[in-house]
C-alpha cells in the first residue's frame, strides 16, 4: 500500500498521483453539495481558518481558479466554460502582491503575450509573441506595481482584455486575495494547506499540478502533496481538485495563449 507521504513513488506514478490529488468533476460536484450540508465539517474548517473565509465562497457554489493575475487566455476560457456547464459560479483568486519573476512560465506569459495564429492544415498552430513589459526592471517587484511599456498597470491591462471576449465578467468573478494569502503565510509553502482547506468544502478548485522534473514538478512535490496530506490528516477529506486541462496535453503552450482579437487592445 502506498502511503501519501511516499512522495517519490507518487510523483513517478501518474495513476497514483491522479487518485490522490484529483477528484472527477461529477464526483466533486456531488461532494461539494454534500460537504456544504455537513455542519460538523463546515464548522471545523471555519474554525481552523479562524473564520477567515472569503465572502464569495460562503454565499455561492463556486468553481475556483487561482492565478496571480486574472487574464483571458485559453486556460481561463476553459475554466469559465466548465463552471458554466456545471452550474458553478466562477471565481478567479488573484495574488497581486506576489512577486513578479520571468522564471515562472505563467508570470512570464503576463509580460510576453502568446497570441495564437491560424492553425495549419495538419492541426498545428503558430504563436506570435508580443512583449508588453520591461522584464529587467520588474523582476522581483510586486505584480501590483508592474507597468506595461505604455504605463498602464499590468493587472488593469489583463483585466481589460476580458472585454474583447465579451465574457460579461462581474466584480464577484474576481477576488484579489492578496490579504488572505499574506495572513496565511505569504508563501506557497505556508498558505497552500489553508487554501486547500477552503477547497475541501467551500468550492471546487480547477487546476493541473505537474509532475515533470523541473520547477513545476518540484512545486508539486514540495508544496502540493504535503498540503493535500495535511488537509486529509486535519479534516479527514481531501480537497476537491479537478483537472482543468486534459492531462495528456496539460503542458501544451496553447493554454497560456490568447485569441488574436486581443491585439486590438495592445497600443
Amino acid at each position: 500500500m502506498i502511503k501519501i507521504g511516499d512522495y517519490n513513488t507518487i510523483m513517478n506514478d501518474h495513476n497514483i498521483f491522479n487518485q490522490i490529488v484529483y477528484t472527477p468533476l461529477s464526483e466533486a460536484l456531488r461532494l461539494l453539495d454534500e460537504r456544504r450540508k455537513d455542519p460538523v465539517l463546515m464548522a471545523k474548517v471555519e474554525k481552523l481558518l479562524k473564520g477567515d473565509i472569503p465572502e464569495i465562497l460562503k454565499n455561492k457554489r463556486c468553481g475556483v481558479l487561482f492565478r496571480q493575475v486574472a487574464t483571458p487566455n485559453h486556460e481561463t476560457k476553459r475554466f469559465l466554460a466548465l463552471t458554466k456547464e456545471n452550474g458553478l459560479h466562477p471565481v478567479i483568486f488573484e495574488y497581486h502582491e506576489d512577486k513578479f519573476t520571468s522564471n515562472n512560465e505563467f508570470k512570464h506569459s503576463l509580460g510576453q503575450l502568446h497570441i495564437q495564429k491560424k492553425c495549419s492544415k495538419n492541426g498545428d498552430y503558430n504563436v506570435e509573441k508580443i512583449t508588453v513589459i520591461d522584464f529587467n526592471s520588474h523582476n522581483g517587484k510586486k505584480i501590483k506595481d508592474a507597468k506595461t511599456l505604455w504605463g498602464e498597470s499590468l493587472t488593469d491591462f489583463h483585466k481589460r482584455l476580458f472585454t474583447i471576449h465579451e465574457y460579461n465578467m462581474k466584480d464577484d468573478n474576481f477576488c484579489d486575495a492578496s490579504g488572505w494569502f499574506k495572513k496565511n503565510g505569504g508563501k506557497a509553502i505556508y498558505y497552500y494547506t489553508n487554501f486547500f482547506l477552503l477547497c475541501s468544502c467551500f468550492g471546487v478548485l480547477f487546476e493541473n499540478f505537474l509532475t515533470s522534473k523541473n520547477s513545476e514538478g518540484d512545486f508539486t512535490k514540495e508544496v502540493v502533496l504535503p498540503s493535500v496530506e495535511n488537509v486529509i490528516n486535519i479534516v479527514g477529506v481531501k480537497p476537491l481538485i479537478v483537472p482543468l486541462e486534459p492531462m495528456d496535453i496539460e503542458t501544451d503552450e496553447l493554454w497560456i495563449s490568447y485569441h488574436p482579437k486581443i491585439k486590438t487592445l495592445i497600443p
